[in-house]
């Protein structure tokens, strides 16, 4: 039978094309070591030298003669499986690909890998049979260590005495490391002087036996035995000086030395030592095995004393169990006998005369009792195990029938890997089990009361939620409708004066602005409605926030009037944050507009920029761990109650005048501030102004990225020329308006009503250049039509556009270009350029 050489290298059999050179280079960079075979031959050849695991290919073993390899694996040793990682080609598993069964059959332990594959997945899969391979060795060790230890053990229990045990001990151990020399010592209790009876010594070595001094081993020696720590020394002659021990034990020719002390009540009272006449390095498992067999040595010194003290103890307790009010029992399962006095057999309701048997203790157990407390047993008379027996179990009275609850522990005695005794106590707890199930039922009961009163309060505090939720959505209603109705007004006055005969072209001109300027208002009310609803889609973008309130802090000093004093405060140069620059104006005019109303249009608003190590909590948040840059408004106004703080940043929460604010501007700044990673606070007493804290995340500056746009002229209203659009739109009025638009722009549409009608055309016309669809329509979405077009038509473009908030917030996870409604012509034709540029004239489906 083959010995296994230990080795964690991986053999890589890929005689065709690349496949060696790459997965060897892939498992080298992932840090395994990884050689290539040429052929099957050259493998078996290799696997004599060790290996931790095979990566073959399907290909290689197709046509080789695998007679050789099963051999070869036949012959390993019973605690070797060299395992083997198979690549297959495409629909290479079992499950397709019958032929594998035989390399199963003959590779054994195999994972399959079908190809292709990702690196990743070779390199975890070889890493987990390396592992596997790891575990096979250390069984394999551990195997030769149990069957040592057994050896051990055995010859300890036929031994005739302590002594003869001790040597017998000493001789196996030295043989087992190939130590020089093993030797066992009493130490007097001078805690010094100690002798050595009698030890192992190999051929051509002579015994240590005799009396020494502990001192004259040296300091580390000495103060190593008498504190209970195990002595290592690899090599005497270099690690002790002259003085410190090294002539005493070259003297005796230790050269190398493993000593272990036995401390009992802080005296030294023994030691076992394993000497080398020549230095050696031990390593981590033989000191480990030196350790187990001294512990096990002290363990049957012990044992022999403490089974004389156990006897005696018995009478004691014996005495002791008359007296009180527990059971004392005692099992002898060598000879299956077992002991019981009165107390205990009137637990399981059986005269005190009645001799009793272990048959007698399983035959009173209550059933649903028996396989619980029999397991218990067993695991405390394992010798391996050796746990505490702790039970509680039921017993049907032999005699009577009464059921009783009794409580019993106890433990083993143990003789190598038999136990010879268990014993221990009983109590009957029946009384106690009645009061503990009284306390269950009021217990429960008071659980369920509890459970109600919290389901009770869960629904009040639900109702309280929507209720809160329907007034906000009111205050919404009336705000917005009469915002909107303004705007509207503008927009409908506007378009009915532009249809009068013979309008001059300048009021014409002026009638469009109006329309257009109020279209960008209702832009940004809506935005405003989506940033409090903290669902806007922002663009973050690398900004100086310095930089940013130098500017809105001269737009601030036009805006005001000369009556309030604008200072900006800057105290955090080159600091830079990651947010949306556009949000972040607005917040600082936001609340530079409350600054100004709360001062009622004159006196000092301080804007200061500062770099801090942290955020502090607020509003019950814990805060953050820094940095973070501070930007903060300070006014000069009338402050704010105290009672009102909990509420200004709630949407449309007002003490303005009616049509001087909605209430959107500090939730629109609170909306910002969370969504940027960041939060918003407010410090202010009444009569001492306020002071408003924006706090946002600093992060390193990053080099900026050239806009795709970045260096073109402002955008004009330029079309296509003849480039192909599919417009996807349910709305029919919207759907008729696009196309004539796009037509307008230069382009030739085609208009589908529907997700599935425009896959349906695709199939049909196969020259499009470009597809424009809305996002939220019945059945099919714009998102998912766009994924379905991209699997498809992968070089077709798709532009998607909507006005949702849902939309716009996960804008950018779908991958698609968003047109966000309402959208200006000017946008339209620059994203529609930018789509069809590079768009080949002609395609084919999944090209």
């Amino acid at each position: 039978m083959k010995r296994s050489t230990f080795s964690e290298r991986a053999l890589i059999l890929a005689p065709h094309g690349r496949d060696a050179s790459i997965a060897v280079a892939m498992l080298g960079e992932a840090g395994t070591v990884a050689e290539a075979c040429g052929s099957l031959p050259d493998l078996i050849a290799e696997l004599d030298d060790g290996a931790g695991v095979v990566v073959v290919t399907e290909e290689a073993l197709t046509t080789a003669d695998l007679g050789p390899l099963a051999a070869w694996l036949a012959d390993q040793q019973e605690w070797s499986d060299l395992p083997f990682v198979l690549l297959t080609g495409q629909g290479g598993g079992l499950e397709r690909n019958p032929a594998a069964r035989r390399y199963l059959d003959v590779l054994g332990n195999t994972t399959f890998l079908e190809r292709p594959f990702h690196p990743t997945t070779l390199v975890s899969l070889v890493r987990a049979a390396l592992r596997g391979r790891r575990r096979q060795y250390e069984a394999r060790s551990r195997v030769e260590e149990l069957r040592f230890l057994a050896e051990l053990d055995e010859a300890m229990r036929g031994a005739r005495d302590a002594s003869a045990a001790m040597l017998t001990a000493a001789t196996l151990l030295a043989n087992r490391l190939g130590a020089s020399r093993c030797a066992y010592a009493d130490v007097d209790a001078d805690n010094d002087r100690f002798f050595i009876r009698n030890d192992y010594a190999a051929p051509g070595i002579a015994s240590s036996a005799g009396t020494y001094s502990l001192d004259l081993f040296g300091p580390r020696a000495a103060a190593d035995m008498r504190g209970g720590l195990t002595l290592v020394v690899r090599d005497v002659a270099a690690e002790l000086a002259s003085g410190e021990g090294r002539e005493m034990f070259l003297a005796i020719n230790i050269s190398a030395i493993v000593c272990c002390p036995l401390v009992k009540d802080g005296r030294l009272v023994a030691m076992m030592a394993l000497h080398q006449d020549v230095p050696r390095d031990w390593r981590p498992g033989e000191l480990a095995l030196v350790l187990t067999v001294v512990e096990r040595c002290w363990a049957h010194v012990e044992r022999v004393g403490a089974e004389a003290r156990l006897r005696e103890s018995e009478e004691r307790l014996r005495l002791a169990t008359e007296h009180a009010d527990i059971g004392f029992w005692d099992v002898d399962p060598v000879h299956d006998q077992l002991l019981w006095p009165a107390r205990v057999k009137a637990m399981f309701g059986i005269s005190a005369d009645v001799p009793v048997t272990m048959q007698d203790f399983y035959d009173g157990l209550h059933p649903e009792d028996l396989e619980a407390t029999g397991a218990a047993y067993a695991a405390a008379a394992d010798p391996v195990r050796r746990a505490l027996y702790d039970v509680e179990y039921r017993t049907i009275g032999k005699e009577d029938g009464v059921l009783r609850w009794v409580a019993a522990k106890g433990r083993g005695v143990f003789e190598g890997d038999r136990c010879v005794r268990l014993l221990g106590t009983a109590i009957d707890v029946t009384a106690r089990k009645a009061i503990e199930e009284q306390l269950r039922h009021l217990n429960e009961t008071l659980e369920h009361r509890v459970v109600n009163e919290v389901a009770e309060r869960t629904k009040a505090e639900d109702a309280l939620r929507q209720a809160q939720k329907m007034e906000a959505v009111g205050q919404l209603t009336g705000g917005v409708a009469h915002d909107f109705n303004n705007l509207l007004t503008i927009i409908k006055s506007s378009t009915d004066l532009m249809r009068r005969p013979n309008l001059p072209e300048e009021r014409r001109r002026r009638y469009v602005d109006a329309i257009s300027d109020t279209v960008d208002r209702a832009a940004k009310l809506t935005g405003q409605l989506l940033a409090f609803a903290r669902r806007q889609s922002l663009k973050p973008e690398v900004f100086e926030p310095a930089a940013r309130v130098r500017a809105i802090a001269e737009m601030l000093r036009t805006i005001m009037g000369s009556r309030v004093e604008i200072i900006a405060d800057i105290r955090a140069e080159n600091c830079f944050v990651e947010a949306d620059v556009s949000q972040f104006e607005t917040a600082l005019v936001n609340m530079a507009v409350n600054a100004r109303d709360a001062m009622e249009g004159e006196g000092t608003l301080t804007i200061t920029v500062e770099d801090l190590s942290w955020m502090p909590p607020i509003r019950g948040d814990a805060g953050g761990a820094g940095p973070f840059i501070a930007v903060s408004l300070a006014d000069s106004g009338m402050g704010i109650p105290t009672e009102k703080l909990s509420q200004i940043f709630e949407p449309f929460y007002t003490t303005k005048e009616v049509g001087k604010g909605t209430g959107l501007g500090l939730s629109q700044v609170f909306g910002f501030a969370k969504q940027s990673g960041g939060d918003i606070d407010v410090d202010s007493m009444v009569g001492a102004g306020a002071r408003f804290t924006l706090y946002l995340p600093r992060v390193e500056r990053r080099p900026e990225a050239e806009s795709e746009y970045g260096n073109a002229r402002p955008a004009t209203i330029s079309g296509g020329s003849g480039q192909r659009v599919l417009v996807v739109e349910d709305n029919v009025d919207v759907g008729t308006f696009s196309t004539q638009l796009l037509s307008d722009l230069g382009y030739e549409t085609t208009w589908a009503a529907g997700g599935k009608e425009a896959l349906k055309i695709l199939a049909e016309v196969d020259d499009f250049d470009a597809v424009f669809s809305d996002v939220v329509m019945p059945g099919m979405s714009g998102v998912e039509l766009g994924l379905e077009i991209r699997r498809r038509y992968p070089r077709l473009p798709v532009v998607l556009t909507s006005g949702y908030s849902h939309v716009l917030a996960e804008e950018g996870r779908h991958g698609f270009e968003l047109l966000k409604k309402p959208y200006a012509v000017e946008d339209l034709s620059r994203i529609l350029r930018s789509a069809t540029r590079t768009k080949p004239r002609s395609r084919q489906d999944g090209t």
